[in-house]
């Protein structure tokens, strides 16, 4: 058996301890965690219109089943 290959150690990166956007996002998680289902439910629902349309079923947000127009899969029929 062959030893150890001679391959050089990556540097260590050299990232900041913050960002702009790692405190938006810890301020984000901070929100988040305080609401209520129903809040978190509804969030979650209206991030789904803005993704997919407006014209998606509420069942189909919730992935229940085969919707008209949509498989299970979450694609379009």
């Amino acid at each position: 058996m062959k030893g150890k290959s001679n391959r050089r150690a990556k540097p260590a990166k050299n990232y900041p301890a913050a960002t702009h956007g790692s405190r938006v996002a810890a301020q984000g998680r901070r929100k988040a965690n305080k609401m209520s289902d129903a809040q978190r439910e509804e969030y979650f629902r209206r991030g789904m219109v803005l993704i997919y349309g407006s014209g998606l079923p509420k069942k189909a947000v919730a992935g229940g089943g085969d919707v008209r127009g949509w498989n299970s899969a979450g694609g379009v029929i």
